[in-house]
């Protein structure tokens, strides 16, 4: 009876796991952590942590739905 419900959880966390490391996600988070980089004070501090997010998002730069999910998620920065 709980292998059931064992079962039930582990396929339920593995779709949520492998949702949430999509390339979409991937993309709209470093996109709202390049919108944070706003909220640093000086445009040098900006500037440095826009080329940090960019930087360790390099490889994932090429794959075009994170890169519509990065874009769209920058587009709507506050």
């Amino acid at each position: 009876m709980y292998m059931k419900y064992f079962l039930k959880l582990a396929a339920i966390l593995a779709v949520s796991v492998f949702f949430s490391c999509s390339p979409a996600s991937k993309g709209k988070s470093a996109g709202n952590d390049y919108c944070k980089c706003n909220e640093r004070e000086g445009i040098m501090e900006i500037g440095k942590c826009k080329k940090e997010i960019l930087k360790e998002n390099g490889k994932n730069l090429d794959n075009p739905e994170f890169q519509d999910a990065f874009w769209k998620a920058v587009g709507d920065c506050n």
